[in-house]
């Protein structure tokens, strides 16, 4: 009898240990996903009705070649500010994306003239420069002061759409800066852009008036 019993307690523990063992397995998928790189720049300003052809990008998985779609097709005939991105998808469903920013400007003369004393809404006072025709510097982008004013190139696209192009070291403190999304002229007393800086700023948008 005692024997029948250590026998009935060692199939009971086989049991448990079993259910542990299942009950705590650690089971796990790996995925890889897409690498994108871009051919050329990130970034490309053109004139209105220049050649340009989009040089698109390398898509690989697992280090083989691998298909990919666009989601916007530039029309240099009509000056805006376009963003390509550049998508591919893999077997599980997940995403790896990159953006191509073009930025057409148009060749008509501008109906406006935005040098001149200007003042973020906060009060923060600045002095846009014309360069040339759709061309401008303005000394305090951020509206602000101190070792994080910057000083940027900005560019009247369309009479409408503002963009700011990547420029580096933009204030004492080293900042670089470019547009976050296009920014927008109202009339020629009030302009607005957001910013993507490598520190201190953040994405939301500020709002210029003339002084």
């Amino acid at each position: 009898m005692k024997n029948i019993f250590k026998i009935m307690i060692c199939m009971a523990l086989l049991v448990l240990s079993s259910c542990d063992t299942e009950s705590t397995a650690d089971v796990s998928k790996v995925t890889n996903y897409a690498v994108i790189e871009l051919n050329g720049s990130d970034e490309v300003i053109i004139n209105q009705g220049d050649a340009w052809t989009d040089p698109s990008v390398n898509v690989t998985l697992s280090g083989e070649s691998y298909p990919f779609t666009t989601s916007t097709v530039v029309d240099t005939n009509v000056p805006g500010v376009y963003y390509i991105t550049y998508e591919a998808v893999n077997d599980l469903g997940f995403a790896a994306s990159a953006t191509r920013t073009v930025v057409v400007i148009s060749t008509a003369p501008s109906i406006y003239n935005l040098e001149g004393s200007w003042a973020r809404s906060n009060g923060s006072p600045g002095t846009c420069t014309q360069i040339s025709d759709r061309y401008y510097t303005y000394d305090n982008a951020g509206g602000v002061t101190g070792a994080n004013q910057a000083t940027v190139t900005f560019i009247n696209v369309n009479d409408d759409e503002i963009y700011i192009p990547f420029q580096e070291n933009t204030s004492p403190s080293g900042i670089s800066i470019k547009s976050f999304l296009p920014g927008h002229i109202d009339d020629n007393d009030n302009f607005r852009w957001q910013l993507q800086a490598s520190a201190y700023y953040g994405t939301f948008e500020r709002t210029f008036s003339r002084q």
